[in-house]
């Protein structure tokens, strides 16, 4: 068609559009005319070409609109709370969006405020993710219903969904398939739920990346005991790459530790692998100055601690002469009530005196 030539139209983009039951019952003419009107009223609003284009091979709905009913959704969106630039990306990303009645809007709306998200939350949730508005009311419960089942309350839900709203899109199939495939790794319920609560992005990854990163763990040594363990505390090992927690292993490899000690390190710390290797190159070095990093295999609890904390308990050591033996070394990773207890100075008293 000529006018959707004109207008940049490939041909694919212009057989989706001529198919679809929302232009095709409109005469070439007719249907000319409404091509033009919507062209004329996006560009007003400082979309671009391309940007319409894309909208209305989503949603060529779009075309059986007015200008005027579709500035008076603009201005039903913003006296919701949207600005401009919320609903300019809003409407890229979900055209129907525009096109979807006042009322579909308003009870999708109060459905999430019944979730009892906040209107701050339901304002990003619906910003980041306008897809929510397209989704059936059932769907989104049942996706809920799924998670209540397995122990978690409205208020759990509602922060995992936040953390992770995609989760929101992908089919109850999908998230059934992926409870199943931690069942198999030997993984209790208790785990899979706490395992959620810190990393809800493990329900929606790839199956074959969740995989990969345990092969990779296998292959640096560690058996399925210790996989478990690690990634049941610390769920972020699934989000992170191959290449950062390989680097992380090879880290402590050239500090010359062995293969066993990163493992007992690590199985005991799994959080290690989420710190960069700076911030560990300054902790290692903090002990590797007073020959305590060898210690760090009796005492991997230290890599919790920051370096502004080490500086500053290392500082009050050699004022008051402690000397910095393995025993020191004790000292210097006790928590802030036991070290208040012993010498009478909190972390924070610490900081203020020698940072």
């Amino acid at each position: 068609m000529k006018i959707l030539d004109d207008f940049g139209y490939d041909d694919k983009k212009q057989e989706k559009i001529l198919n679809s039951y929302a232009v095709g019952r409109y005469s070439l003419d007719n249907l000319e005319g409404k091509i033009i009107n919507t062209f004329d009223f996006f560009r007003k609003m400082n979309y671009s070409d391309n940007d319409i284009i894309s909208m209305t091979v989503l949603n060529p709905t779009m075309f059986n609109y007015s200008s005027k009913t579709l500035k008076n959704r603009f201005g039903f969106l913003d006296c919701l709370g949207y600005s401009k630039e919320e609903v300019y990306k809003m409407t890229l990303r979900l055209p129907q969006l525009l096109t979807v009645s006042e009322d579909y809007i308003l009870s999708k709306l109060e459905l999430l405020k019944s979730y009892g998200y906040s209107k701050k939350d339901i304002h990003k949730l619906t910003v980041g993710l306008p897809s929510l508005f397209s989704i059936s009311m059932e769907n989104l419960t049942e996706k809920r219903n799924f998670f209540k089942d397995l122990g978690f309350n409205d208020k759990e839900i509602n922060k995992i969904m936040k953390d992770t709203p995609f989760i929101y899109t992908v089919n109850l199939y999908n998230l059934q398939k992926h409870l199943a495939y931690f069942i198999s790794k030997g993984y209790d319920i208790l785990r899979i739920k706490k395992m959620i609560e810190r990393n809800s992005n493990i329900m929606v990854m790839d199956i074959n990346l969740l995989e990969e990163k345990r092969n990779l763990l296998k292959s640096l040594g560690y058996n399925e005991n210790e996989i478990n363990k690690i990634t049941g505390i610390n769920p972020v090992l699934y989000v992170l790459s191959l290449e950062k927690i390989k680097n992380t292993f090879d880290f402590f490899l050239k500090r010359g530790y062995s293969i066993s000690d990163i493992i007992s390190i690590t199985v005991r710390v799994p959080v290690v692998f989420n710190y960069s290797l700076d911030s560990l190159s300054e902790k290692l070095e903090i002990l590797r100055q007073f020959s305590l990093e060898k210690s760090l295999i009796q005492r991997p609890s230290y890599l919790f601690q920051s370096v502004r904390l080490s500086l500053s308990r290392l500082n009050f050591f050699k004022e008051n002469r402690i000397v910095l033996d393995n025993k020191g070394f004790n000292y210097l990773v006790l928590s802030n009530r036991e070290f208040t207890k012993k010498f009478g100075v909190s972390n924070d008293d610490l900081k203020k005196r020698y940072l």
